[in-house]
């Protein structure tokens, strides 16, 4: 047995590498990006500061110099601040928000107050108060559009004015609202989010009208409120794959002249992401454009909204022979489509040749002019179109020469087809800025405008010439770093370095690979082992799991939300492993679709086939002693693994899963496993196979979770019942989706679960798992760029 003493430091040592606790210390991470002008580039930055305390630091960069400079100092910044805000400390900056309208003034928002400094003169010129409530800004910075009841209103920042932009509208049926059948149908009340777009001359401004008053109703009941009192039942609309989806008609406002354009009967389907915050909708020209995808995801067409009226025309449609298209590997990546109305070209994403390439077609006809990339690699994202020069900046992977397929580098090809070359390929990962940046601006939809001093449609990577361009480097086992690089001359410079090495304690990560279960294919993973590993003993594997298919769970780089959790499980004795399988994006079509409908296989297979050679390779595995933990997806594969693997999985815990997706949100099971009367969609659910536990499982659930309702969890308990199994279940009161940041006993029970059932050993007893609201903040950032 284990001594007690040694239990309680391995439980304190997790403690230490969980997102909340470690994150905060955290410096060298990129907050905010953009650039001011061609040359100039704005970054926010966490660092430490002389009292060891880390928070976002102000920077520019002359990407011609490659001179980095602090827009202004943390205590200088205090000092300017005290004679308005007396009681201001460098903890108060922690949260602050930076942003640079011009390159004379710096914006400082703290809380409701936002500072104007002047950098020259190095004073206050004014304070303003933002708010109140949620809204869309102007690029102008004039007008806010916000939502009040079931329409969209506007203000005018000047003189506070305030009118009601859209008509009328009704709870189901409302202009600007964010959709209830889909990820926060209950919180999203309590904060109003208004979603539309604004031109990049602040002239129109365009909104939809969602109409879910045909959905069916299901309701979360929350048990035990805050405030105390009975029960509240909180009902809302669901679109389930049984049932019908809720439909958007779009609604464009010229604010000069209160003109009005809609898309009339050229209605779309709405998915779990709005066609907004998916950046599905956006301006060119004199035109809006949007994509119209099918219930499937089997075909999609581009269609322009003319901003003279008449009716939307179709650009040009493309569909699927087998399975379903993608625009952008990342679920919620900025679709490959680029409209160049200036040539009357339109760039776009294919994987009609099994790779994903892009293509350039004619604006006005639709028809294919020739293929702008071909090869065997694959285009991952673009990151600058040069329409004067017609050349593409963009990511690609898969290179013949690469021994990790999924690893990005930078290139660029012309227009027609010629010119291909590679700018920058590293032994590690290179990735966009854009959208890894919370709260990064978009230059083509303008997204998001919440913030009213941010300049809007600036670019985050590639300058607005191509000529510089901000990327991010990083690998599982590497800091993450933020580079400038000169495409002309190649020259690069670092801005930005994680300093993870400093705050990590144990052992690096250890980057493997393996074959898939077919034998052929080469799956790449990383190890985690715990502080004072001996490689001569024997540990128990603990497989944290995440299937896909819309995210690749394995993570190029130091830290990750995946690697952070998995440490942590390590440390208390164990060797933790995350793991890319076929069915997951970033490679070849064929790789991405394997399993044909299948929502978990091959991946689980993949997971055995690697556990296995994993133990054969390594002698301080114990393969007799294998462990399985996931959340959300990967708590519906947690299980699954248990019940189709019982020989190989002895001890799982399952958070949150989605059970069966016949109860969950239409989107998954249509999508990746496509239209009813299949075997694959049928065979999906968890219910039908829970018969065959015979390990030991904990099943645990906020019972709040508006993404995953708890009916999904609660239903395999009621299938465990019933065939008489021996199991665990913990339901938390007033717990989301993310059930394990907001409630560390959560995390403490998943840990003393696998100590005691698969270590061996009796967890501490009084250890009590905490963390500051700032710490939970921090990782929810962390989890929210993991997810980008």
């Amino acid at each position: 047995m284990t001594k007690t003493s040694e239990i309680d430091a391995r439980f304190e040592r997790a403690a230490s590498f969980l997102p909340p606790r470690l994150v905060p210390r955290l410096s060298g991470t990129l907050i905010d990006s953009y650039w001011v002008d061609d040359q100039r580039y704005f970054f926010c930055v966490t660092e430490a500061g002389a009292d060891g305390a880390v928070a976002a630091t102000p920077k520019i960069v002359d990407a011609r110099s490659g001179e980095i400079t602090t827009v202004i100092a943390r205590d200088d910044l205090l000092t300017l601040l005290a004679s308005h805000r007396p009681a201001l400390d460098a903890a108060a900056l922690r949260d602050a928000r930076y942003d640079m309208p011009d390159p004379a003034r710096l914006v400082v928002t703290i809380e409701t107050d936002a500072y104007h400094v002047d950098l020259a003169g190095q004073e206050v010129t004014r304070v303003e108060t933002v708010g109140p409530g949620l809204a869309l800004h102007s690029p102008d910075g004039r007008y806010a559009a916000f939502r009040r009841d079931y329409a969209i209103w506007m203000r005018d920042r000047e003189t506070g004015a305030e009118w009601q932009l859209t008509p009328d509208g009704d709870r189901y049926h409302a202009y600007g609202a964010m959709q209830e059948s889909a990820l926060s149908p209950v919180s999203g009340r309590e904060h109003p989010m208004p979603d539309g777009l604004w031109s990049a001359d602040s002239e129109w401004f365009v909104t939809h009208r969602i109409d879910e008053r045909h959905l069916q109703e299901s309701a979360l009941l929350q048990s035990v409120p805050v405030g105390g009192g009975r029960p509240v039942a909180h009902t809302f609309k669901v679109s389930t794959p049984q049932g019908e989806l809720a439909t958007a008609e779009f609604v464009a406002y010229h604010l000069p002249t209160g003109r009005a354009i809609g898309s009339g009967d050229r209605r779309i389907g709405v998915g779990v992401l709005l066609p907004f915050l998916a950046h599905q909708c956006w301006f060119a020209g004199e035109s809006l454009y949007f994509l119209d995808w099918n219930r499937f995801f089997s075909e999609v067409s581009l269609v322009e909204m003319g901003l003279e009226g008449g009716t939307p025309r179709t650009v040009l449609t493309e569909k699927a022979e087998d399975g379903w298209l993608e625009l952008h590997h990342r679920i919620d990546g900025r679709p490959m489509v680029r409209v160049l109305p200036g040539t009357g070209e339109v760039i776009w994403y294919s994987e009609a040749d099994g790779r994903g390439h892009l293509y350039l077609h004619d604006l006005q006809t639709g028809v294919l002019k020739n293929p702008i990339t071909q090869g065997h690699y694959v285009v991952r994202d673009i990151l600058h179109v040069d329409e004067a020069k017609r050349r593409v900046l963009f990511l690609a992977s898969g290179f013949a020469d690469q021994d990790d397929p999924t690893r990005q580098r930078l290139c660029t090809a012309n227009f027609d087809g010629d010119g291909f070359d590679t700018l920058l390929a590293l032994d590690e990962d290179v990735f966009s800025v854009e959208g890894e940046v919370l709260g990064s601006a978009d230059p083509l939809s303008g997204n998001p405008q919440l913030r009213p001093h941010r300049p809007y449609y600036t670019p985050s990577g590639a300058c607005r010439s191509g000529t510089y361009v901000v990327l991010r480097t990083g690998a599982a086992d590497a800091p993450t770093r933020m580079l400038l690089l000169d495409t002309d001359s190649g020259t690069r410079t670092e801005l930005a370095r994680g300093n993870i090495d400093e705050v990590w304690t144990a052992p690096r990560p250890r980057p493997f690979q393996v074959l898939a279960a077919d034998g052929l294919t080469k799956l790449h993973g990383v190890m985690f082992v715990p502080s004072g590993f001996d490689p001569t003993g024997s540990y128990p594997l603990v497989d944290y799991i995440y299937p896909g298919p819309q995210l690749n769970w394995y993570m190029r780089r130091w830290p990750s939300w995946s690697g952070l959790d998995a440490q942590s499980v390590a440390e208390l004795g164990t060797v933790a492993i995350v793991l890319e399988t076929r069915g997951m994006p970033n490679r070849d079509r064929d790789f991405h679709r394997a399993g044909r409908g299948r929502l978990l296989e091959p991946q689980l297979s993949d997971h055995v086939a690697a556990i296995g050679q994993l133990a054969e390779r390594h002698e301080f595995i114990d393969g007799r002693r294998v462990g399985i933990f996931g959340q959300s997806g990967g708590g519906y594969a947690t299980a699954r693994a248990m019940f189709d693997y019982p020989e190989v999985f002895r001890v799982g815990v399952s958070v949150c899963g989605n059970h069966d997706n016949r109860k969950y949100i239409a989107h998954w099971l249509d999508k990746y496993s496509g239209p009813p009367g299949s075997p694959e969609r049928d065979d999906q659910s968890n219910v039908e196979v829970a018969h065959k536990l015979d390990g030991k499982l904990l099943l645990i659930h906020g019972e709040m979770d508006e993404n995953v309702h708890p009916g999904n969890t609660l239903a395999v308990t009621q299938a465990l019942i019933a065939a008489g199994k021996d199991f665990d279940q913990l339901i938390v009161p007033n717990a989301g989706h993310m059930v394990l940041l907001e409630e560390p006993y959560a995390y403490q029970r998943l840990w003393t679960y696998l100590t005691r059932h698969l270590i061996g050993a009796e967890p501490p007893a009084g250890f009590r798992l905490s963390w500051s609201p700032e710490g939970s903040a921090a990782a929810a950032r962390l989890v929210a760029r993991a997810l980008a």
